[in-house]
């Protein structure tokens, strides 16, 4: 079945070319990568380990093909044209560039896997691209009827969390206890990113996850929550500055999903998945103290 192909909606169409920029990062699939390789790098600052320079690299690479490959299937089904949105119409209509820039960066990718990663790294990374790589398949293949038994929100959420820490998880050895407060407020915002884009471009039906439909309902008191936690550990994490300033940045990014939360109304549904993900980007404001 043929799939329509729009353009981009005049009420959704960027005005300004920081806004344009921001629609291509999320139309190409850049998004995602960024917040990767961005929180890795900082997970890496607050176990006091400095990974190699093709780390973060890496993990935004695979992250990319990974999103693209997931946004080609998603188009290429006709089973729910309605939940299709403009990524899928445009990835729709250059498919083919995707598909070619996918197959030239695949063997690349593969070869420092298997020659540059470390074999501690390579296990880890490989555990979770397999647990990754089952759910994707099984949701692809079978629906809304593989999301039964866990949330689509809730697995990206939490497998997004855990492939951004495997590089500095599987090299800090005597460091991990400091990484698991970051990484749990991260997951929590990587599940509420993705609830909260489920729920502001469809309406939640019969066939959401219960759980995400209350927390969708929920969506401002769990960011609310998400900020007080994040508040109360930093504060509790003074002797790590790395690990005080993470968790500032996860609160920021909480309380600018509660403000999204509270504006969505007034921003189309491609500006909300835009402004979403660039709520990740907060540590951005940190990286002076990060060193």
């Amino acid at each position: 079945m043929a799939l329509a192909t729009p353009q981009i909606s005049e009420t959704t169409r960027p005005t300004s070319i920081p806004a344009t920029l921001a629609v291509y990062w999320h139309l190409l699939s850049l998004d995602a990568p960024t917040v990767a390789a961005l929180w890795c790098w900082n997970f890496a600052r607050v176990a006091h380990i400095r990974l190699p320079g093709l780390a973060p690299l890496q993990l935004a690479v695979g992250t990319w093909l990974v999103y693209v490959a997931d946004r080609i299937l998603d188009g290429l089904s006709a089973a729910k044209p309605e939940r299709l949105r403009e990524r899928h119409f445009f990835y729709s209509r250059h498919r083919t560039a995707f598909l070619m820039a996918g197959a030239m960066v695949s063997p690349a990718f593969a070869w420092v896997v298997f020659t540059r990663m470390s074999p501690a790294v390579r296990l880890e990374d490989s555990a979770v691209f397999a647990v990754a790589a089952l759910y994707f398949l099984l949701v692809h293949m079978h629906g809304h009827a593989a999301e039964r038994w866990l949330p689509k929100e809730l697995a990206v959420g939490v497998l997004f969390a855990a492939a951004t820490t495997v590089p500095a998880w599987a090299r800090a050895a005597t460091e991990r206890f400091a990484l698991v407060p970051v990484v749990a407020i991260f997951a929590i915002l990587c599940w509420l990113n993705c609830v909260a884009i489920e729920s502001w471009e469809s309406p939640p039906s019969n066939t959401s996850h219960p759980t995400t439909v209350w927390a969708a309902q929920h969506l401002q008191r769990l960011a609310l929550a998400t900020v007080a936690l994040s508040l109360a550990l930093a504060f509790a994490s003074l002797q790590n500055s790395a690990r005080f300033c993470l968790l500032l940045a996860s609160a920021m990014s909480a309380l600018l999903l509660f403000w999204l939360a509270n504006r969505k109304r007034y921003l189309a549904p491609v500006q909300l998945r835009v402004a979403a993900d660039a709520a990740l980007l907060t540590p951005i404001l940190f990286l002076a103290w990060m060193r």
